[in-house]
């Protein structure tokens, strides 16, 4: 995934409108939320498992933006996480 940035456009914090988000379905999520950690991405929500199978983490882009990272609990224990 790439992420961009558009100076000319109204931010979603300015909007106030916040009901959706982009949910990526990924492998070694772990690895993915350690890495963004290190990096200081904003996470809103700590990675968890979660009662519907996926271990989840969630994080705020620069613009208000949510973005949801997931990955089946079956692949995470698999690896042996």
């Amino acid at each position: 995934m790439m992420l961009g940035y558009c100076p000319d456009e109204i931010s979603a914090e300015a909007t106030n409108e916040h009901s959706y988000f982009a949910y990526v379905n990924c492998v070694g999520i772990d690895d993915i939320y350690g890495d963004y950690r290190k990096r200081g991405v904003d996470i809103f929500q700590t990675i968890s498992n979660k009662p519907w199978g996926l271990r989840e983490f969630g994080v705020v882009t620069p613009d208000g933006h949510r973005i949801m990272f997931g990955e089946d609990i079956g692949q995470s224990f698999a690896r042996g996480l």
